[in-house]
């Protein structure tokens, strides 16, 4: 349990911090990419403007009072082309003889202009063309290094959030085992209250059965004694289960791992239950593979066994079925209990596991549980790294199911 809780304790934090790293990431990069896209979009208006030449007055920044810094023009490469209705070039930056520009830039500006866009990003050039008396005049920015530098930018944050997350994950791992230490003493000290109470009723229950047993066979049957007997009977019952569990919390008792044959365990544990089911008026019906062997604790597996039918056995309805199968599903052994009746709700099947947890109190009280079976249960699977599973109909049935 406390580890669960370290780990949910972790994970929330983790979760938490990720969506803030994602976030502010995120955001800084955006807006980045917003201010260098309108930081273009100023220049080639500018440069539209003014025929293709460079203004005299810095622009201002579109939808803002603030002009970009005077050296904008002299720091970001921007140039223009004029071109005549029958598309051919006839002026770059002013320069009618061609031959002395790059293959780049005319290059660049015919691929533009085979394009039905008036404004764009192209290799790396954001474009803008605007209709003018003499043709047409295309403007451009060269925005490869603002790009390098927003991909830098990018990779830079992303590296930083994800070493920062690295080093956040052992503080949270350290704040973890430092919020929930008081926890893991609290729950220790239940775990020794438990076991030390448990281990001192053992001997006045002791005391009483026995007194009980002589009396009775002084004075003769008595229903006073009866009573008397059969609440220390449960009582005694209700005592080792929790012994039980206390030993099974008690750091994680080392369990005697041994092959054994799974097909004879349960079939002998199911056999003595066959009496109790005839009492109770119960179709009791076994469907158990033979030859399958299982590495684990046989004593604490026949436990599980035996509290299953057990639980089957009382809240299966009159005339009802109990069916308990043993079979091999691909590489895993999976024990199946199963009996008809009122069924669990689906909103009580992760919390029958829980201790002293009765999902129906007036049924439970009747048949004499205490909400301790199916948390033993689990917790002996767990210690053998299995599952335990329900599925349920209400009104209808219910399975367990332990897969190995």
């Amino acid at each position: 349990m406390i580890k669960k809780l370290k780990i949910r304790f972790v994970t929330t934090i983790m979760i938490i911090l990720s969506l803030v790293f994602i976030l502010i990431i995120g955001s800084l990069n955006y807006f980045n990419y917003q201010s260098s896209e309108r930081q273009s979009m100023a220049l080639l208006s500018a440069l539209a403007d003014n025929d293709g030449t460079t203004p005299r007055e810095s622009p201002k920044m579109p939808g803002s009072s603030d002009h970009l810094p005077p050296d904008v023009f002299e720091r970001e490469k921007t140039f223009s082309v004029k071109v005549n209705p029958a598309t051919n070039l006839f002026s770059i930056n002013g320069n009618t003889d061609t031959s002395q520009v790059s293959a780049e830039v005319l290059d660049l500006a015919n691929q533009i202009l085979g394009k039905d866009k008036n404004s764009g990003t192209f290799n790396g050039y954001r474009y803008l063309i605007v209709e003018k008396p003499y043709g047409e005049l295309l403007v451009f920015v060269d925005q490869r290094i603002s790009n390098a530098l927003s991909d830098r930018l990018l990779t830079t944050s992303l590296i930083i959030g994800s070493i920062t997350l690295f080093v956040l994950f052992f503080v949270s791992l350290f704040l973890a085992n430092l919020m929930v230490k008081p926890v893991e003493e609290a729950f220790d000290k239940q775990k020794r209250f438990i076991s030390d109470a448990s281990h001192e009723l053992k001997t006045p229950l002791s005391v009483i059965s026995v007194n009980a047993e002589v009396l009775e066979g002084d004075i003769g049957p008595n229903k006073y004694l009866s009573y008397i007997q059969a609440e220390s009977t449960r009582m005694n019952t209700l005592v080792n289960n929790l012994l039980t569990l206390a030993r099974l919390d008690a750091s994680k008792t080392i369990c005697t791992f041994s092959t054994f044959d799974l097909s004879n365990a349960v079939e002998s544990i199911a056999l003595t239950f066959e009496s109790t089911a005839f009492e109770e008026h119960k179709n009791y019906t076994l469907k158990i593979a033979e030859g399958i062997s299982y590495l684990g604790d046989a004593d604490k597996i026949k436990q599980v066994i035996a509290i299953l039918i057990d639980n089957a056995i009382k809240h299966a309805d009159d005339d009802g079925l109990v069916e308990i199968t043993l079979k091999r599903v691909g590489d895993k052994i999976h024990i199946e209990v199963f009996n008809t009746g009122t069924g669990i709700p689906e909103d009580q099947q992760d919390k029958i596991f829980q201790r002293f947890y009765r999902y129906d109190e007036s049924r439970s009280k009747a048949t004499g549980g205490y909400g301790l079976g199916l948390a033993i249960a689990k917790s002996i699977i767990d210690e053998h790294q299995g599952k335990i599973k329900v599925k349920s109909e209400v009104d209808g049935w219910a399975r367990f199911v332990v897969i190995l």
